[in-house]
């Protein structure tokens, strides 16, 4: 049974003297909750925004030049290539690398880049060739190359292109990783 003083406490009860601080605590948390949420929010907006050209891609187009191109360097059966070939091959190669670069740069969907154009040519395309053959040739010629494999500047030429196509390959891919 109840006493008196028991049902008069159950009748009339008193607030409980946490409440006031778990309801602070959780509207801190709420905040807290929602200070995340917006971080997250913007984080995908980020992400999703493409990427302009700048020094990092021109780094990572440099990176992948130079690691695609250095294998095929090396090649006796490239040099051979380069000495055999004509310039009108060579100059045919040069535009189907072009051609193939083109198509990922500005056709494909394959990295989330910007559309940026300089004479509706995609800029990247102009730092991917400009990059690859240039580090192509410097490459050929600070190992030596042209002297090991007495390269004509024909040759030289040629040699450059065949070890471009690779160098070009790598700018792109290596660009296209976020």
């Amino acid at each position: 049974m109840m006493s008196e003083s028991n049902t008069e406490r159950m009748m009339s009860p008193e607030p409980e003297r946490g409440m006031p601080e778990n309801g602070e605590r959780v509207e801190e948390l709420l905040g807290e909750l929602v200070n995340e949420v917006e971080s997250i929010k913007s984080s995908m907006e980020r992400e999703k925004t493409p990427d302009r050209l700048g020094w990092d891609d021109v780094t990572q187009e440099l990176v992948g030049a130079v690691t695609f191109a250095l294998p095929f360097l090396f090649t006796g059966e490239l040099w051979d290539l380069a000495k055999d070939i004509s310039i009108e091959r060579s100059l045919t190669i040069f535009a189907m690398t072009l051609g193939i670069a083109y198509l990922f740069l500005a056709k494909s969907r394959i990295g989330n880049i910007r559309k940026e154009e300089l004479f509706h040519i995609p800029k990247r395309l102009f730092t991917v060739a400009g990059i690859s053959y240039t580090a192509s040739a410097l490459l050929i010629y600070l190992y030596g190359i042209n002297t090991v494999a007495h390269f004509n500047t024909v040759q030289y030429l040629n040699a450059t292109v065949l070890i471009s196509t690779f160098a070009v390959i790598g700018a792109i891919a290596v660009d296209m990783v976020r």
